[in-house]
């Protein structure tokens, strides 16, 4: 056997794992880290922004980057609409919407797991410009819904956060004073 046939084999079960792990933590009750939300609004514009760049040679993959963007946008309110927020004795929390989490996870997954096969089954890497395997219409719609979704859910996270902390310091002062 060739190391080149092996290699799905031996990615697949790890990648499967790894994403399996990486969802569990994503639907479940989290705590808003400011870093991580922070880094959420700062990384994946740029990101958007590099591959509108690189885009901007093939104008329906740039007008679906586009299209992708608005809708990933709508998709964060919604999604924000469908969180549960907590305010609990341990502190903020907040539990994303799981068919939301399911969807996105499984779009980005699919198209990722679609393009590797273009490529594996055509040998290799191709020359991006020759072949068709560059900047791609379904991908860059697939990218914009993700990088236009999580800064702006993350905004919303952090906004609903902040909003709270100054609620319940108001609070805290407010009972301080008539003791």
């Amino acid at each position: 056997m060739v190391v080149s046939s092996l290699l799905p084999v031996v990615l697949v079960p790890l990648l499967g794992w790894r994403l399996y792990s990486r969802y569990r933590k994503l639907v479940g009750k989290q705590t808003p880290r400011v870093g991580k939300l922070w880094a959420s609004m700062l990384l994946f514009p740029l990101l958007f922004i590099l591959i509108g760049v690189g885009a901007l040679r093939d104008t329906l993959s740039f007008e679906c980057l586009l299209g992708g963007g608005v809708i990933g946008v709508a998709l964060a309110y919604w999604g924000l609409k469908l969180t549960r927020y907590e305010n609990g004795p341990e502190g903020l929390a907040y539990t994303p919407n799981f068919y939301m989490g399911i969807a996105l996870m499984s779009l980005f997954v699919g198209r990722l797991a679609y393009r590797f096969m273009q490529i594996y089954s055509a040998g290799g890497i191709p020359d991006a410009h020759t072949n068709g395997y560059g900047i791609n219409p379904g991908t860059t719609l697939v990218l914009g819904i993700v990088f236009c979704y999580y800064p702006i859910y993350s905004a919303g996270i952090l906004r609903w956060r902040n909003n709270n902390l100054s609620k319940l310091s108001k609070l805290a002062t407010l009972e301080a004073q008539s003791e």
